[in-house]
């Protein structure tokens, strides 16, 4: 582990693009638990058990133990605690008592009047504007404090995969002309990519991506532009192989880096893509830089596995949070026997529990705020509880 995080802060520091602070308080016992599902499906179809099963890319077993502890502190404020109050469509967010995280937290109602289930995340911070995925009805919303949650776009429907349940909107980032980029999970059938116009107004299918492959997350690196996807097969008894892929949006996706198990979350920081592997418990670091990456992209150019940059059970979506530390969902418990919860990682692979106290129903996203310093987290199993939390970040 320890040369691991070696590993990674010098491919980090090979380009100077990202520096690493530790941040997260003082450790938490990892009581939380997720299930390998990860944001993807709320049934075990896709074979993922959970448990460490051996290394993929450089993971190893990487089942976190008992407690992981870091040090420093994190700074910011919770100034935004009151921020997240609805209108519009939403019918507003209810105080929760978040325990020993200290300020409360606000709870968002997502289409009460409808049957929206939100899924995906993505947070513009220069518009102020949460974009969230729609899981059942293909569409794309948004969530502003000044009016609430509205619908935006409609994403191209399969009525034959929404007939046999197959479809499911995963993951949404947006890149710097205002476009925005969906995946659709798919089953092993429909796997998909598309994309949002500026104005909300059009949407496009993606040429060229595999039907076959699940989709989870889409991400763009914000220094060159480069769109990654992810993607695996197999599950339901069969291997699961995962990969992440480059994406160009005239003709389809190429694989950059292989030999993964279940890829689910994707997190470009600095010189690398930090990617969740559900299947080892770990969340590994792939340069960004091809060249640093052998033919074939199962290993680094010397032959050296990826180096791992957290062992944590059940990885899921990922964000960037305050100075230099990453937040983390679990879809569902199961991961470490635990209930599910949100994790914060700091730079030395260590993670604390931040709301150790709240109980939440399913986990598939979160994404953080810096200028208001909150987090916002998908809270929802599909039926009862359809919500988005809002917390302040200490």
């Amino acid at each position: 582990m320890r040369k691991s995080i070696l590993r990674v802060s010098a491919l980090l520091a090979a380009s100077g693009a990202l520096a690493i602070a530790a941040a997260c308080s003082s450790s938490s016992n990892n009581t939380g638990g997720g299930s390998p599902d990860g944001g993807d499906d709320s049934s075990s179809n896709d074979g993922t058990t959970g448990s460490s099963s051996g290394s993929s890319s450089g993971s190893d077993s990487g089942s976190s133990s008992g407690s992981s502890s870091s040090s420093g502190s994190s700074s910011g404020s919770g100034s935004s605690s009151g921020s997240g109050s609805s209108s519009g469509s939403s019918s507003g967010g209810d105080a929760g008592d978040a325990g020993e995280a200290g300020p409360g937290y606000i709870t968002l109602q997502f289409d009460p009047n409808g049957t929206g289930i939100p899924d995906a995340i993505y947070w513009d911070d220069t518009k102020q504007i949460l974009y969230i995925v729609d899981d059942t009805n293909n569409q794309v919303w948004t969530y502003t404090d000044a009016n609430g949650f509205a619908k935006y776009a409609q994403v191209p429907d399969n009525p034959a995969l929404d007939d046999a349940g197959h479809t499911k909107l995963n993951g949404i980032t947006e890149l710097a002309d205002g476009t925005l980029v969906v995946t659709r999970f798919g089953y092993g059938v429909g796997g998909a990519l598309y994309t949002v116009s500026p104005d909300g107004g059009s949407t496009t299918t993606v040429p060229n991506v595999p039907a076959t492959r699940k989709r989870i997350e889409v991400t763009v690196d914000p220094a060159t532009a480069v769109i990654y996807s992810d993607s695996f097969s197999g599950g339901g008894g069969s291997a699961i192989s995962g990969q992440v892929e480059t994406v160009d949006l005239a003709n389809g996706t190429t694989a950059y880096a292989t030999g993964f198990g279940k890829t689910v979350g994707l997190l470009v920081q600095g010189s690398v893509i930090l990617v969740s592997d559900q299947n080892h418990n770990a969340i590994v670091a792939v340069p960004t830089d091809p060249t640093q990456l052998a033919e074939g992209g199962a290993t680094l150019a010397d032959g050296a596995a990826f180096p791992i940059y957290a062992s944590i059970p059940g990885p899921d979506q990922l964000s960037a949070g305050p100075n230099g530390t990453i937040f983390t969902d679990e879809f569902l418990s199961g991961a470490d026997a635990g209930p599910p919860q949100v994790r914060q990682i700091s730079a030395d692979g260590g993670y604390t529990i931040p709301w150790p106290t709240v109980t939440f129903s399913g986990l598939s996203d979160v994404k953080y705020d810096p200028t208001n310093h909150r987090l916002f987290v998908v809270d929802s199993n599909g039926t009862t509880v359809r919500t988005i939390k809002i917390f302040p970040v200490q």
